[in-house]
């Protein structure tokens, strides 16, 4: 592009014409810059192209004889625009042209306007190093002007970089300096911007109580003072974390609010952000045709603005409406190509998402193997950000895979993992506190109210006011006792509201107080080595499964098992390999049992199980089920144990033999010693004829169980 690098030197009588030429010249060419039809001829833009290019030369120098150095930065920036609009890559030639001549003739506020240009079309592109090093350049100009909202600016677009990389604690810093800067100036909009932007860092850690806070406050702002694109960007925003909370029918709500505030002809790049929220929020509710079509005319508007970012974005709600409704292949070619745009742009986050998406749709379809890597990349990255959420819907997912694969030990650090991250996000921040407050409650109200209406214009408020009636003499000297009257209403207000909030702290801080507890409940609850239920908790709930089966007349069976030659594994590879055998036959109980099931640990190598609803062939049945897996799996373990082996003794509680808990168990542990005298690793059946058999001990250790409260 023949850019001019010095200002031009026309001769004396050449100038007053050259005024006149770059006056209408200046004043046509926003006509020229206007978007171009959805579907412009490309060899018209190809000639509009060539004839900018040919032309660019003279109509800088009448530019530059109107209007010096700034006649020749708004001439690089109309060019800009009218490039853009044609969708040429020339367009940031001429912002990177404005910018720099804008530099040498000292013009800073052009300078700023097209460096945010600039930095805007990188950040579509998902390019976010050209963002850091623009917004960097724009912070440098600011700050040697001493331009605050200017500052403000450039902090904030650092800040969206650095979301955009997964640099949490750097953006949560630069948004709030600039929230600081802008309250300083004034800036309602900005703060308003900055909070929604802080809203989005708070979602990503899983902090749900202050985003709540930070978008409501956000929303406020822009229904008071902002145009309608930017109160759609608001309602965009809540309806996204509405989404993350589960709400999916406000998110639905808040998502449609937005799309109305945009108009009926919207810029490509937000129309596809907000089609492929509402494709989410339409998948969770089970509407999957109408998720795919969202879906896929996100990528159609992502593709007709150009670059990664968006196409990476959309192919999540793509692939995963693709898989919905059976495409399976097809949805996992679209997630794994949106992989590899989020890699090139280097957006983890979104990576994140990819990968646990991809993970999870391996998993679905039979292939755990495969889907291993995706889902460890995926934790991996959530370790990098210590994204607690992200970690622990991972790790469930790595438990499925690694159940499926048969490697039992792998598959329990999953589940710890996962019940680990499980307990920390409910223990400090989140769903349990929004209940109790009235975030929650209050963004949901006003993502359902429909938009207000917008504000009259200056002009009709003028006009309303000068037709109406002057107001009464006797009004005015009501205004005093009505305005100390307001004043002592306001304070009996500020009173109510500040005893409302202490309430409301009060009553979070005891439901934090009452998660802790039973959190510890469950720890307590657990035998920390196997994940299996301790002696007195399995003992309560064997009680309570009783019970339930009395009252419905079922049947509950009862099996009582211990591992043979333990101790000779103990002695010979030492207490390590004993967890391992202890681990490993927990893990094939875990895998054949029923999700309502019980497994408990009697202590030792001992081990129980309940199971309703099974008769005593079904009961002796998933006994020797139990047995034949340790003895089949146990020579393959590290270190091998070739020795090992189950003996199981079975008992029935059934409307012929009653429901006594003590009873069961002393007819359970007679048939188990009865199976370990006639030479182990066996199975036997409960038999009467026995029934004073069983080890005295075992007895009074298990009714003291029943026993404790």
């Amino acid at each position: 592009m023949p850019f001019r690098t010095g200002p031009a030197t026309p001769r004396p009588w050449f100038r007053p014409l050259a005024r006149g030429a770059a006056l209408c010249l200046l004043l046509a060419l926003p006509a020229f810059a206007q978007a171009p039809p959805a579907q412009p001829d490309p060899q018209s833009t190809e000639r509009l192209l060539a004839f900018q290019a040919d032309a660019a030369p003279w109509l800088e120098t009448l530019a530059t004889a109107a209007r010096g150095e700034r006649g020749r930065v708004r001439l690089a920036v109309a060019n800009a625009r009218f490039a853009r609009a044609t969708r040429s890559l020339a367009g940031d030639e001429w912002l990177r042209h404005a910018a720099d001549t804008a530099r040498r003739g000292a013009y800073h506020p052009e300078r700023v306007g097209a460096l945010s240009a600039l930095s805007d079309d990188a950040y579509r592109r998902g390019d976010m190093a050209a963002v850091i090093a623009i917004e960097n350049e724009a912070l440098a100009d600011a700050r040697r002007y001493g331009d605050r909202r200017e500052i403000g600016s450039s902090l904030y677009g650092l800040g969206m970089a650095d979301m955009a990389e997964g640099r949490l604690d750097q953006a949560e810093a630069r948004y709030r300096e600039a929230i600081s800067i802008w309250r300083e100036e004034g800036r309602e909009r900005q703060i308003a911007f900055a909070e929604r932007a802080l809203g989005r860092v708070f979602e990503t850690r899983g902090q749900y109580a202050e985003a709540v806070e930070m978008q409501v406050s956000a929303l406020e702002t822009m229904l008071r003072i902002g145009r309608p694109i930017e109160q759609s960007e608001s309602y965009y925003t809540l309806a996204k974390l509405f989404l993350n909370l589960e709400d999916y029918e406000a998110a639905l709500e808040g998502i449609n609010q937005s799309l109305a505030l945009i108009g009926d002809t919207p810029p490509d790049f937000p129309l596809g952000l907000n089609l492929i929220l509402r494709a989410q929020a339409r998948l969770k509710l089970g509407d999957h045709d109408a998720a795919l079509v969202d879906a896929e005319n996100a990528m159609t508007a992502f593709r007709r603005a150009g670059g990664d970012l968006g196409p990476a974005l959309a192919s999540l709600s793509l692939g995963r409406a693709q898989f919905a409704l059976g495409r399976q292949e097809e949805g996992l070619a679209t997630l794994r190509e949106g992989r590899a745009l989020a890699a090139k742009l280097n957006e983890r986050l979104l990576d994140s998402d990819l990968a646990l998406a991809e993970g999870e749709s391996l998993v679905a379809m039979g292939r755990p193997a495969e889907a291993l890597a995706p889902l460890n990349q995926a934790y991996a990255i959530g370790e990098e950000l210590q994204l607690d959420r992200l970690r622990q819907d991972v790790s469930l997912e790595l438990e499925k895979a690694y159940s499926a694969l048969g490697r039992t030990a792998e598959a329990l650090a999953a589940s710890k993992q996962a019940y680990a991250f499980r307990t920390k996000l409910s223990r400090f921040d989140q769903l349990g506190q929004l209940a109790a407050g009235n975030g929650s409650a209050r963004a949901r109200f006003m993502a359902l109210e429909p938009a207000p209406a917008p504000a009259p214009a200056p002009e009709a408020r003028e006009v309303a006011q000068a037709g109406s009636n002057p107001l009464p003499t006797w009004i005015w000297a009501l205004a005093l006792p009505t305005l100390l009257l307001a004043w002592g209403l306001v304070r009996v207000l500020r009173h109510t509201y500040r005893l409302r909030d202490e309430k409301r702290q009060i009553a979070a801080r005891q439901q934090a107080l009452e998660t802790e507890h039973q959190a510890l409940r469950e720890r307590v609850a657990l035998d920390p080595l196997t994940g299996a239920l301790t002696r007195q908790a399995f003992a309560t709930e064997l009680s309570a499964l009783l019970a339930h089966a009395e009252n419905h007349g079922r049947s509950v069976a009862l099996l009582v098992f211990d591992l043979d030659n333990f101790k000779t594994i103990n002695d010979q590879h030492g207490h390590l390999a004993g967890d391992e055998a202890l681990r490993l036959a927990t893990g094939i109980a875990r895998g054949k049992l029923r999700s309502d099931d019980l497994l408990g640990r009697f202590g030792g190598d001992e081990f129980l199980v309940a199971c309703e609803g099974l008769d005593q062939a079904a009961a002796e049945a998933l006994a020797e089920q139990l047995r034949f897996d340790l003895v089949w799996r146990a020579p393959d373990a590290t270190p091998p144990m070739p020795t090992l082996s189950l003996s199981v003794g079975v008992a029935m509680a059934d409307l012929d033999k009653g429901y006594d808990a003590g009873d069961l168990f002393h007819r359970a542990d007679t048939a188990l010693f009865r199976a370990k005298r006639a030479g182990r690793n066996r199975v036997v059946g409960d038999d009467p004829a026995h029934a004073g058999d069983a080890d005295s001990r075992r007895a009074r250790q298990w009714n003291d169980a029943l026993a404790e409260p």
